[in-house]
């Protein structure tokens, strides 16, 4: 089933790159532009941001030797995922966060608050992105994951008290823009994410080397990942769909919020966004989860792919509000089936 959904998603991505150059090729060179730009760079900026701004063709163009008004940043899209990057819930997108006009050198930071609720299981993360000569993104992201009765179920099997309710992952992410996109070409972005794991090496202590049986290895680890994204400004009824196709290099059981293992796996992850409306969203996201442990039990069982909806309100130029359901399967213990959140995000 897990490779079904992989495939599922490929063929979709797929289908919208053929169709978008089919759409490409049979509009007119004389057509209307869609988005009020003044060169290409800027004009894929923010097309990445979701800038739905009509180009006025009877506007009048400043004097010749005067400087032209600068451009906004678009409104602030992608939104953070729980790590801190630029994306969708759970995984990154090419794009980055408020890379600034061209000619930036240091753009201005972006804050968001995230609230994750998965059955008896929460995740709170507070992210913080800043961008520089809009190729390089730096973020940092603390998730503070709440365990449910995971503990208590625990100590109900083996008698061991993990002796908490909660652990801390710390994620520090830096990623560069290796290609910027153009009509022809994808903007293509990698990156290396470390994560630091606040208390699951006290759960493998208190439990007698419980997890290690199973195959945790440590508390700290680090990630790659490698993104490309594409937008189609008129793909679907006249707006843009932003498409992204993107890998994970990981050791990490359940995002990192159970520690790190020893083997590596290669994840697929990938979105689908549409703007319907200036103010309007709409996304999908697939993130491949593989499990480092073995399962224990109830108590640790093994991972399933998430699913993940989103819709975002883009209140004004600097705001966004998004809320998000989720199919996340296997959660440790549990199987959540109906996950929800909501994530409130400002660029400066």
């Amino acid at each position: 089933m897990r490779r079904f959904h992989v495939a599922v998603v490929l063929a979709v991505l797929a289908a919208l790159v053929l169709l978008a150059g089919r759409t490409g090729r049979a509009e007119s060179e004389a057509a209307e532009p869609f988005f009020q730009e003044g060169d290409l760079s800027l004009y894929l900026n923010r097309v990445a941001h979701g800038a739905l701004v009509a180009e006025q063709p009877d506007a009048a163009a400043p004097p010749e030797g005067e400087p032209q008004a600068p451009a906004g940043d678009g409104p602030p899209l992608p939104l953070h995922n729980l790590e801190g990057t630029c994306g969708g819930v759970s995984s990154p997108m090419a794009y980055l966060c408020n890379p600034g006009p061209p000619g930036t050198e240091v753009g201005v930071p972006a804050f968001s608050m995230t609230f994750l609720k998965a059955g008896d299981k929460e995740v709170q993360s507070y992210a913080m992105s800043w961008t520089f000569y809009r190729r390089l993104e730096f973020s940092y992201a603390a998730n503070r994951i709440h365990l449910g009765d995971w503990p208590k179920a625990v100590r109900e099997v083996t008698g061991f008290d993990i002796g908490r309710t909660h652990v801390w992952v710390h994620n520090l992410n830096l990623r560069g823009m290796i290609i910027e996109e153009t009509p022809t070409i994808p903007a293509v972005t990698a990156g290396v994410h470390f994560k630091i794991n606040e208390g699951v090496h006290s759960i493998d202590h208190r439990t007698g080397g419980a997890p290690s049986n199973a195959g945790f290895e440590k508390a700290s680890g680090a990630e790659y990942t490698l993104s490309v994204a594409k937008t189609f400004p008129k793909l679907l009824l006249n707006r843009p769909v932003l498409a992204n196709f993107g890998l994970r290099w990981t050791q990490a059981a359940y995002a990192g919020w159970l520690g790190f293992g020893n083997d590596w796996t290669t994840n697929i992850e990938a979105h689908i966004a549409w703007v319907p409306f200036d103010w309007l969203a709409i996304a999908y996201e697939y993130k491949e989860m593989t499990s480092p442990y073995s399962r224990v039990g109830t108590l640790v069982r093994q991972e399933d792919d998430w699913h993940t909806v989103l819709v975002a309100w883009i209140i004004n130029e600097h705001c966004t509000l998004a809320g998000a359901w989720g199919h996340m399967g296997a959660v440790v213990n549990h199987h959540e089936d109906c996950a929800w959140g909501v994530q409130f995000k400002y660029e400066f």
